[in-house]
């Protein structure tokens, strides 16, 4: 027989399994992060990239846009690997700190932050810069209108994961819905262009271009419009059985993005051909003649939509990585201290206040293209990972294992580091000089601090007597 002392803490018990409950709910389903990938990765990039696609190689960049496909998923399912012995937020920092230890994850984690705040501020001036194309009597207002954008998410994005999983799928949905319909109006339209002869001589080298540079010129053209896929094992906290979920969302949305990729470039090579290189907007161009003026508005509308849904994911991913950072002991315990609605406010607030210092300072758009470079910190490590932690002593085995041992991680790596190679030299110095920056930052703050601690710790072991 229970005494009245019990019911409360039976009471509790109830209230907390169904706080819980509500919590589990409040969070990403497969199908919703399979969506906050797509999103993390489409932005208003591919409606522009057309252009610098084809002009190397002409048709033939659909090969290289293939094999670029096949480089960008042995990357994502490395990712997709190492995601299944983790349940909680961090990415790429979390790998490397317990494949590699403290120092190697804070120069990840430190790094990796960097990066995507300087990637949210180009993609907040880029909304503001799309918005004002779409809208001229905007013009002029291009830093108020991105420092309202980055207010407007930050404020959402503290009012819980629920609100910001609502918000993120509307407008993935949104997004998608004219690249899906562009696919699909292309698929009638591919045989006019082989007609026209637009995909012949399906080779068309630039002058001055071997084919080997030319293909490399193009890989890295099109991975640009692929980084992004590593957002998604950032947020993995907030999905619902992430160790599972991760990884078939990790590929499930890559290989979706990859279709839509492919179907714009071609269905924009069959009615623009040798065009494409005279356009400024080749994938609206190749939709008017597709469907009419209407095409020219879906498109403009739907890059908006796009580039707006990327600021949302970015607001969504940013915080939480300082804040995973912080949870590991990394920088200050404040960072990761969440509000009532479990969001991590005090990151959430540095997060936008350090974007809009970027977006103030008008020098981001060099830092975006540097952060480029920046994102291969967190691809070697993470590659590496798969390896070292398949020999260490981990709680659980990944529900996604890589095939063939090695030899993916591998080529992972050796193709990480020919994007790197191919990148600007004031870059690779740039990034040379982040790693140094915060190798100093973790012996002079945390190594001492750590190393205080332990002796801290010796002194109290030891008996007075």
């Amino acid at each position: 027989m229970k005494s009245k002392n019990q019911i409360p803490e039976d009471s509790d018990v109830k209230d907390i399994r169904e706080l819980e409950k509500v919590g589990e709910d409040a969070k990403f389903s497969l199908n919703g992060a399979t969506l906050y990938g797509i999103n993390a990765v489409i932005g208003s990039g591919i409606f522009l990239l057309p252009k610098d696609i084809y002009k190397d190689l002409g048709p033939a960049s659909l090969v290289a846009m293939l094999l670029d496909v096949f480089l960008v998923l042995m990357l994502a399912v490395c990712f997709a690997e190492v995601s299944g012995y983790f349940n909680k937020n961090g990415g790429a920092f979390q790998y490397a700190k317990t494949a590699f230890g403290d120092f190697v994850g804070f120069n990840v984690g430190i790094l990796g932050w960097f990066v995507t705040i300087v990637a949210w501020a180009a993609m907040a001036a880029g909304f503001a810069k799309l918005l004002i194309q779409t809208f001229p009597s905007l013009e002029g207002k291009n830093t108020i209108i991105s420092i309202l954008l980055v207010t407007f998410l930050s404020i959402i994005n503290s009012t819980g994961i629920k609100t910001s999983k609502v918000f993120t799928i509307t407008i993935t949905i949104a997004k998608i819905i004219p690249i899906i319909a562009f696919t699909l109006v292309t698929v009638f339209f591919i045989k006019h262009g082989i007609k026209v002869g637009h995909f012949t001589p399906f080779l068309q080298l630039s002058p001055g271009m071997t084919l080997s540079k030319a293909a490399a010129s193009t890989s890295l053209t099109v991975f640009y419009a692929f980084i992004g896929f590593e957002a998604l094992p950032v947020v993995a906290g907030e999905m619902r059985n992430p160790k599972k979920n991760v990884p078939k969302a990790i590929i499930g949305s890559i290989s979706l993005v990859s279709l839509f990729y492919f179907m714009i470039i071609a269905g924009t090579i069959a009615m623009l051909g040798t065009g494409i290189l005279q356009s400024n907007a080749p994938v609206q161009d190749a939709f008017v003649q597709m469907i009419g003026p209407a095409g020219k508005w879906i498109i403009s509308i739907g890059a908006l939509i796009s580039i707006a849904g990327l600021n949302m994911g970015d607001s969504l991913m940013i915080p939480r990585y300082g804040a995973s950072i912080s949870d590991e002991g990394l920088l200050p315990k404040i960072i990761a201290k969440q509000n009532k609605k479990g969001a991590p406010f005090v990151a959430i607030i540095f997060s936008g206040i350090v974007t809009i210092g970027f977006l103030l300072s008008g020098s981001f758009e060099q830092l975006a293209e540097l952060s480029v470079v920046f994102r291969f910190f967190q691809y070697i490590p993470t590659a590496l990972a798969v390896i070292w932690l398949r020999n260490k002593d981990m709680d659980n085995e990944p529900v996604f294992k890589l095939p063939f041992g090695p030899v993916i991680p591998v080529i992972s790596i050796i193709v990480s580091i020919w994007m790197v190679a191919a990148a600007n030299p004031v870059n690779l110095i740039a990034g040379l000089i982040g790693v140094v920056i915060t190798s100093t930052m973790y012996f002079l703050f945390i190594k001492g601090k750590k190393m205080g601690t332990d002796s801290d710790s010796d002194s109290d072991d030891v008996d007075p007597a």
